[in-house]
């Protein structure tokens, strides 16, 4: 059951009182209403909770944190302050853009056919409870699958039921890369709506976070690489689980795992240099004998980095130089020494 939310109630009272219209006045009333109910109160216990004395809030070690860390680092308050405003900057640009992308708020938070698929497909398992938008509207949610109540779902908690219904609700992936693209899909609808929610708020619901731990299961065990590029489809997973933990756009600091990578383009494009069937890097589909890998020369690198500089500028050096098979260091020289193109 949600908290009540006593600035957005705080808001909304002023319109049920000064609101223009009556009709304003009346939507105000029942806004106020569904934000009380979604709380588990009346209205009436919900308002008197606006004019109560504020708690004073408990101090904790993290009230006292950035003062113990100017004192350690001076300038770090300020330094913390420019990344918030730079956030909030982006979140702000985010916002008018999934604005611009669904038309409205409300809209956003209608359910992706995909959304229609799953909750259709778990109908038979699941209890109901629901939660209100903003605007008053009610949503239904399923509180159980299978009997199972979960807020965090591990591979564990579902039931050879549930994983039967949302991996046939629509198509599964057929290769890993596919699985990455629509975890990525999944990923990027929960921050959009969390732009519109207070931190934390917004979790898929249960039967998408189920669809999502077993393509997440997958990509990093549970299916075995049939291609090459299901393998290159595993390392981009490894790098993408690395980096969306930050808050901030963050590059993996690996230089193992880089070097994992560049090896791995380098066998990938010898073998197929070489004639053999780029679908069977495991040898689970015929492919021809396995010929000597060939070594590729410096100005053949040299080319390989310059042809994608000039295709994908907007690529960062550490992804070229994964795809290249060379230094980060190779290919931040390059970029600033070649000749732009005509």
């Amino acid at each position: 059951m949600a908290t009540l939310d006593i600035e957005k109630l705080r808001k909304v009272r002023g319109l049920m009182t000064g609101g223009a219209t009556e009709g304003e006045r009346a939507a105000a009333h029942s806004r106020a209403e569904a934000i009380a109910k979604a709380a588990g109160m009346t209205l009436k216990v919900a308002l008197s909770k606006l004019d109560a004395p504020a708690q004073p809030k408990p101090r904790s070690w993290f009230d006292d944190f950035a003062d113990a860390m100017e004192a350690k680092e001076p300038g770090y308050k300020a330094r913390e302050a420019a990344k918030q405003a730079e956030r909030n900057a982006r979140d702000a640009r985010r916002r008018a853009e999934v604005l611009a992308a669904y038309g409205s708020e409300a809209a956003l938070f209608i359910r992706t056919e995909r959304e229609a698929l799953l909750e259709a497909a778990i109908a038979p398992l699941a209890t109901w409870d629901q939660w209100t938008d903003d605007a008053g509207t009610l949503h239904r949610f399923a509180k159980t699958l299978d009997g199972v109540a979960s807020d965090f779902w591990n591979v564990k908690d579902i039931t050879p039921a549930i994983r039967e219904v949302v991996t046939s609700a629509y198509p599964w992936p057929a290769t890993l890369a596919e699985a990455l693209s629509e975890v990525k899909d999944w990923d990027r609808l929960r921050w959009d709506r969390g732009l519109f929610c207070r931190p934390g708020e917004w979790s898929h619901y249960a039967e998408v976070e189920c669809r999502v731990t077993l393509l997440e299961d997958e990509l990093k065990s549970g299916r075995p690489a049939a291609s090459w590029d299901d393998l290159q489809a595993r390392f981009d997973w490894k790098r993408y689980t690395e980096e969306r933990t930050w808050i901030d756009p963050t590059p993996r600091d690996d230089p193992f795992l880089d070097r994992l990578e560049a090896d791995f383009a380098f066998l990938k494009a010898s073998a197929q240099a070489a004639g053999q069937e780029s679908t069977a890097p495991n040898g689970s589909q015929a492919a021809s004998a396995p010929q000597p890998a060939t070594r590729r020369t410096n100005a053949q690198k040299r080319a390989d980095v310059l042809s994608m500089l000039d295709t994908h500028p907007d690529l960062s050096d550490r992804e070229i130089a994964r795809r290249a098979g060379v230094s980060p260091q190779t290919v931040n020289t390059h970029r600033r020494t070649r000749k732009p193109t005509a």
